[in-house]
């Protein structure tokens, strides 16, 4: 009797054991895929969620995620779409759990791309930076420029410098 009960402690003890090592090991493997996880994969896995973003200049911006790629993303608000570079966000709140890694479609979608589609529409944009908000139309959009009429200045601004730009729908 007494060796049968000793066998169940020693079994049972293995197993709580057991159970403890499958949940550290479990433990250290999520850990070790969240290391391989990117914020922009985590925006693009919010496509068609809505996302609070706070921004480098202290501006929050609020909207549904309707496209996104490796660099930026468009948040669609009721009469404006805002494209909105990755680099410029400090704070995202809704953010979904599941990344989701860029296509080679989404790798090769330039935000320069989306300005020129803005430049399409001849429709007046914002262009924000750290510093400023410009109003105009684009004239031209270069590797890494953006050249705007703005109330009859011509004015270049450095892609690198926007933290969003803003067109209306």
């Amino acid at each position: 009797m007494e060796e049968k009960s000793l066998l169940d402690d020693l079994t049972s003890q293995f197993e709580s054991e057991l159970r403890w090592q499958r949940q550290l090991e479990s433990t250290d493997l999520a850990a070790a895929e969240a290391t391989e996880i990117f914020l922009a994969g985590r925006l693009l896995g919010s496509v068609g969620l809505t996302l609070e973003l706070r921004l480098k200049n202290g501006e929050s911006l609020r909207g549904r995620v309707s496209r996104a790629a490796n660099t930026w993303l468009m948040l669609e608000m009721t009469r404006e779409n805002i494209l909105v570079w990755y680099r410029s966000i400090e704070v995202v709140v809704g953010l979904g759990v599941a990344p989701q890694w860029p296509s080679e479609v989404e790798r090769r979608v330039s935000a320069t791309k989306v300005l020129r589609e803005f430049a399409e529409a001849r429709n007046e944009v914002r262009l924000t930076t750290q510093n400023t908000t410009l109003k105009g139309y684009i004239q031209r959009v270069g590797q890494d420029f953006v050249d705007v009429a703005d109330h009859g200045r011509q004015v270049a601004i450095s892609v690198e410098a926007l933290l969003y730009a803003t067109c209306p729908r």
